[in-house]
């Protein structure tokens, strides 16, 4: 006949206090890394034809050769997620509207959105001027002098 194991004082010292069988399982959010980060796309279906001036317009940045520096930029730009983006320095996100601004909210976009701009468009002013949500940048305004956002220098 065998013989009942017994218990020593060793074996308690090591013994979890609540079951592994009682444990939640896979509940630790993971938290995404940049591959796994969506990358930064466009829908222009906000951009707003009525406020040039100051914006301007696709034909005004054709006939000054900006279009095209423009069309590359974009290709740059959906080559990053949100966050390379803005550590490259091709995309700067000011939060609301700009208090300074030459432009204006258009009435059209409601809902609490963060404004910013693409940046580095064939020299130190010109911007694409929008709001972004997520991975998508929403162009509003084309803005060569750079009056969305004025700095105060």
């Amino acid at each position: 006949m065998a013989r009942a194991k017994r218990k020593s004082k060793f074996d308690s010292k090591f013994k979890s206090s609540t079951p592994s069988d009682l444990r939640k399982e896979n509940v630790r959010s993971e938290r995404m890394v940049k591959e796994d980060m969506p990358k930064l796309c466009l829908n222009f279906k906000d951009f707003d034809w009525n406020q040039c001036p100051p914006g301007q317009t696709f034909e005004e940045w054709e006939s000054e050769k900006r279009l095209s520096v423009l069309m590359k930029k974009f290709v740059d730009v959906c080559m990053y997620n949100r966050t390379e983006a803005m550590q490259m320095k091709l995309l700067k996100v000011y939060g609301d509207f700009p208090d300074n601004s030459d432009f204006r909210k258009p009435d059209y976009i409601e809902g609490d959105v963060e404004w910013g701009t693409l940046q580095r468009i064939g020299g130190q002013k010109p911007r694409l001027a929008g709001y972004i949500i997520d991975n998508v940048f929403y162009p509003v305004f084309l803005d060569r002098e750079h009056r969305f956002c004025p700095s105060t220098k």
